[in-house]
């Protein structure tokens, strides 16, 4: 999965004039109306989340609010895993609320987790779909992006019935965004600054 490096600060716009990469269907292999697209970049300071999917009418969470359960309504997650298993789940609501949590395996909770330091965290809500444009303070979290990291881009869009949407899904399995074969590895692509 591309993660573009950039030697000095980027900005919201910079980020969202990167490049993206997308998954045009969802677990089940249903065609989404909208993709689910991201980006993600790192400067010296921070880690950025650029993430369009399809929803966004779903979600009572209070902007920005740090609120955990946000995968029960419309949702973008991400996953960063380090090479000795240790993981970092990220989720946004389209209000703004986030939610983080690190785990020592899989599925197994740290005990006393750090919550990350947002810098920046932007929503828009259209007709077609939600975005969000998210920064973290690279020193506040517990699992890095490092060439040898893997990565993982998920989210919920509720409509009768929840939408699985993954940057890898996989065929055959249950819905699990925490599987090991969802996970993909790093390349970092340097920003033309």
């Amino acid at each position: 999965m591309n993660v573009y490096e950039s030697l000095k600060a980027l900005s919201p716009d910079r980020v969202l004039a990167l490049p993206r990469q997308s998954q045009e269907s969802d677990w089940s292999n249903m065609v989404l109306p909208t993709p689910l697209t991201w980006t993600f970049a790192v400067d010296p300071d921070a880690l950025w989340f650029m993430c369009a999917l399809p929803g966004g009418g779903r979600s009572t969470a209070p902007p920005k609010e740090f609120v955990e359960g946000l995968w029960e309504e419309d949702v973008a997650e991400f996953f960063i895993k380090s090479p000795n298993g240790v993981y970092q789940e990220v989720n946004i609501a389209p209000s703004g609320a986030w939610w983080s949590m690190t785990l020592d395996g899989y599925r197994v909770r740290r005990e006393s987790p750090v919550k990350p330091e947002v810098l920046h965290l932007c929503t828009s809500v259209g007709d077609r779909g939600w975005s969000v444009v998210a920064a973290f303070s690279r020193v506040s979290m517990e699992v890095g992006v490092t060439p040898h990291s893997l990565l993982h881009v998920s989210g919920m869009w509720y409509q009768e019935a929840p939408n699985y949407l993954s940057s890898r899904p996989l065929q055959g399995v249950a819905p699990d965004y925490h599987h090991e074969g969802c996970f993909e590895p790093v390349a970092i692509i340097p920003c033309s600054d």
